[in-house]
């Protein structure tokens, strides 16, 4: 890799408006507690990304499918009105593309962002801040646009799984005790 294409990509990640601001942690996700679900919003691509079909319907779409499989309601302030706190699932991708090699370079980011309040002026509130969050980079030449949905959906089941452990009574049966449960009913003495 030459030196111009890594002091590109360090200057990316360094200076993007994707930095850690919060992370998977017990703290954080006790920022998840009450939430009846998320709505999705996924940042504007760059548009290396945009004409090889990676178009953010693309990820809005994949996220959206996996929470509904695994159990986190989607929001629609039409229909839901108005949630306290304005949860949303952002995904923020920062790209670079060797063109040459068709390798792809990039940032991911999957952020729940919440409107935050001051506690000495209550009045004040903060549409947005991030206050739970996961990510990582990768380098991919072969197959690049599978390895990146597969992180963003890793990221995705990060999330669930940090959405449930703080809101475990939200969280579905599963089949298989579902299942067990319709066995022990069928039993015979």
């Amino acid at each position: 890799m030459k030196w111009k294409t890594k002091i590109v990509i360090v200057a990316c990640l360094l200076f993007s408006p994707l930095q850690v601001l919060a992370q998977n942690s017990e703290v954080t996700r006790a920022t998840l507690v009450g939430l009846p679900g998320v709505m999705v919003y996924v940042d504007s691509l760059a548009q290396h990304l945009v004409v090889r079909g990676m178009t953010e319907d693309v990820f809005r779409v994949e996220i959206e499918r996996r929470l509904l499989e695994g159990g986190v309601k989607l929001l629609n302030p039409a229909v839901d009105g108005a949630v306290p706190g304005n949860p949303i699932l952002y995904l923020g991708i920062t790209t670079l593309f060797d063109e040459g090699v068709e390798r792809c370079h990039y940032a991911i980011r999957l952020e729940l962002t919440q409107t935050a309040r001051l506690e000495r002026n209550p009045g004040f509130a903060v549409f947005n801040v991030p206050t739970w969050s996961v990510g990582g980079i990768g380098v991919y030449q072969i197959e690049w646009r599978k390895a990146m949905i597969d992180d963003v959906l890793g990221f995705t089941e990060e999330f669930i799984e940090a959405f449930f452990m703080a809101n475990p009574l939200l969280k579905p049966e599963t089949s298989d005790s579902t299942m067990n449960t319709d066995l022990k009913e069928n039993e015979v003495d």
